[in-house]
């Protein structure tokens, strides 16, 4: 059994503190997460999330980007962040030494932005070639074409980074919004990894996200999920790009389901031995690219297929797709395979109680996306626990009226 240590804290403030202790590293991980995202967005300011995430980084009251850059950097450590559907995070990994200095910075930039206008309009130029060179791949077009199909009527359907027309209409004055929501109304989780004290931690966070003064509620959000199919064409392709894939109700968000649907997946098509993959893949030569995959969101979770394949291939492949769903959900799972997903599932697990990174964006999405921490051990267990027909009794109730988009990427 693993043994592993997760304190808990919450200021006065609102901050949640969390913290897994590693005795035996040099390293310390550390990051502050605020749950907003393109989806808590209005078509008009889609992207503003993303830019705000860019924005902190191009100085403070008291550094300037070139300082921010160096502080981490020229001690041997990193400064990383990400803006996703419904988060934005930023997180360091220093020497353990070097943990207040890293909950400093993270904190100077979250609370105490410049949003200087010069350096705006160059970081919305780099925002817009950003934008362009997810256009160049085929693969993120399609998984945003098809977020934008699926979840046409809320906030899911937007794309992280905005689009070209939205960036260009993003001002300052709704990053400053941005900024007093994350200082008035926005919960903040902080999370740590490493050789690390708890109490520290918590002092370390009291004193340095000190201008944080209360947190309300998250937003609300709305999900809505549709069933439809839509090919965007595009000139300068070689391959046909597919996702199909759906969404679940909110009475299907609890944690049974949520275990069951990452079996399901693991199985179906998440690594080499999978169906998918040996179906598509290793039996007919059809994809170098296949695999399934899970969202899962504070309201819903998604699941779906994504595949790279000939335009004329494109039909046969989904068809092999489909049918071995069906085969899944009519007939179960085959003899040995339960047992052979459960052991992956649990030696992912441990290997990645190695990685100190892994352990903090563990933490970090469960604490954002489910409200609460499971530990290691305690997933051991409610994987090992599943028998079969409870697991295939709750797929096959969660997908039988769920509603199936397809959207594909072709050559034109």
């Amino acid at each position: 059994m693993l043994r592993q240590t997760i304190s808990r804290t919450v200021l006065d403030n609102g901050i949640t503190v969390l913290s897994d202790l590693m005795p035996g590293t040099y390293s310390a991980m550390v990051g502050a997460w605020i749950p907003r995202g393109s989806r808590h967005e209005t078509e008009e300011i889609n992207g503003l999330s993303h830019f705000y995430e860019h924005l902190v980084f191009k100085g403070t009251e008291k550094r300037s980007s070139l300082e921010i850059a160096h502080l981490l950097e020229d001690r041997g450590g990193n400064l990383e962040a990400y803006t996703t559907r419904q988060e934005t995070g930023f997180y360091a990994q220093v020497i353990r030494e070097d943990l207040p200095l890293a909950v400093d910075v993270i904190a100077d930039m979250l609370m105490s932005p410049r949003f200087d206008e010069k350096e705006m309009e160059k970081e919305r130029k780099v925002i817009i070639e950003e934008i362009h060179s997810y256009d160049d791949i085929a693969e993120e077009c399609v998984g945003d074409l098809f977020n934008k199909i699926h979840y046409r009527g809320c906030g899911l359907s937007f794309p992280i980074a905005g689009t070209v027309k939205s960036v260009r209409g993003l001002t300052s004055e709704g990053l400053w919004e941005y900024e007093r929501q994350v200082l008035e109304d926005l919960p903040i989780v902080v999370c740590a990894v490493g050789k690390i004290d708890h109490r520290e931690l918590v002092d370390l966070v009291g004193r340095f996200f000190e201008k944080k003064k209360s947190a309300k509620r998250p937003f609300a959000n709305s999900y809505s999920a549709n069933a439809q199919r839509k090919t965007l064409f595009k000139k300068e392709l070689s391959q046909s790009n597919l996702f199909w894939g759906t969404s679940f109700e909110k009475s299907f968000f609890q944690m049974d389901f949520i275990r069951a649907l990452g079996i399901f997946n693991v199985a179906f098509g998440a690594d080499m031995g999978s169906r998918l993959f040996q179906k598509i893949r290793e039996d007919r030569g059809l994809a170098y690219s296949v695999y399934s995959m899970t969202d899962v969101y504070t309201d819903t979770l998604g699941w779906g297929v994504s595949l790279a394949t000939a335009p004329d291939k494109t039909d046969e492949a989904l068809e092999i797709a489909a049918r071995e769903f069906q085969k899944f959900l009519n007939d179960g799972f085959e003899k040995g395979e339960l047992e052979r997903t459960k052991m992956n599932i649990i030696g992912g697990l441990r290997i990645g109680a190695d990685s100190a990174e892994k352990r903090l964006m563990r933490m970090a999405d469960q604490m954002m996306h489910l409200g609460k921490i499971f530990s290691i051990n305690e997933t051991e267990a409610q994987v090992k626990n599943f028998s079969e027909e409870y697991l295939v009794e709750l797929l096959r109730g969660a997908f039988k009226n769920a509603p199936f988009a397809t959207a594909m990427v072709k050559p034109k």
